[in-house]
């Protein structure tokens, strides 16, 4: 569920606050990352449990106009939203309630303000409306509606964000990754395991993070020797932090995990170079690991397994 390179991501978070505060122990950096890692996990569930809130707000104004005796329209509550095949399923999934309880997730009960604005933001898009617009309806059909509706409306609405901010600010990195993840358990909704259970794809994963962390903690200062003199016109204290941290972490990767392939190393430390670093950085930290990469393969201590040469 959860990628290496988000993995990798939150250990150079954890690394770069580490760089930044030598008081940070091993153990806080450790905590930081398995929390964030599982915080991950609940942003999931959480996005996933806004349809049903989303279903429980439109239906109480569809009840309420009812009430008063005012016809719906496609500007306000249509009826056929609450009988959508793929919501119904989604809301009717033992695994959701089951991680809602299990986190005792209440987000959107104690910020329902959130859950009115996203729905007044639903129900006046163009997407909602060509679904009422709509003749036939079949569980193929909803399933894409709420996957559109999710890519199109929800998603990248603004105010969300604001939510995601004030409930836990970890989460703003997890966006896109979580955005993915939601579209792919809406495609396929009815399917019994289409809810993610594990956090991690498998026992590899769960321990890369904090092996990852630990090898550069611990051998940080063999980590600085390898770079130094290997940096022309740079010499440490002025490479930018982050660069930096991106480097030992490449660097530990190519000589303490013999099973990670050294091109893989590489194309992941530069893409999330692009992503969190300055414009030149990934140029940069590309020029400096194929000039030690070059190097170490001539020494002969780039050891890879079977696995690592592929």
């Amino acid at each position: 569920m959860i990628t290496r390179r988000h993995l990798r991501t939150k250990v150079m978070q954890a690394l770069y606050a580490q760089q930044l505060d030598p008081n940070d122990n091993l153990k806080a950096g450790e905590s930081w990352i398995l929390k964030s890692s599982q915080d991950f996990y609940l942003l999931y569930i959480t996005l996933l449990d806004l349809f049903v809130e989303l279903h429980a707000c439109g239906y109480d104004l569809y009840q309420k106009n009812i009430k008063r005796h005012l016809a719906t329209n496609n500007n306000d509550v249509n009826p056929k939203f609450f009988e959508n095949l793929a919501l119904k399923a989604l809301m009717e999934n033992p695994t959701l309630e089951q991680q809602r309880t299990k986190y005792k997730l209440k987000h959107w009960k104690k910020h329902d303000e959130y859950v009115r604005l996203v729905w007044d933001a639903v129900s006046q898009s163009e997407v909602y409306h060509a679904y009422l617009a709509e003749e036939t309806s079949s569980i193929e059909q909803d399933k894409a509606f709420l996957v559109t509706l999710f890519t199109d409306v929800i998603a990248p609405f603004e105010r969300l964000s604001e939510f995601m901010e004030e409930v836990n600010i970890s989460w703003m990195d997890d966006i896109p990754l979580a955005n993915t993840i939601v579209r792919n358990s809406l495609k396929r909704i009815d399917a019994p395991d289409a809810i993610i259970t594990q956090l991690y794809k498998n026992d590899d994963d769960q321990k890369f993070s904090l092996e990852l962390f630990r090898k550069v903690s611990l051998n940080k200062k063999d980590l600085v020797g390898e770079i130094t003199g290997r940096t022309p016109n740079w010499e440490p204290e002025r490479i930018a932090d982050l660069d930096y941290t991106l480097l030992l972490m490449a660097l530990a990767e190519v000589l303490y995990f013999p099973s990670i392939p050294v091109n893989v190393t590489i194309n992941e430390y530069l893409e999330i170079a692009k992503e969190y670093a300055t414009p030149n950085s990934s140029m940069f930290i590309n020029g400096v690991l194929d000039k030690l990469i070059k190097e170490l393969n001539a020494q002969k201590r780039i050891r890879k397994n079977l696995r690592g040469m592929q």
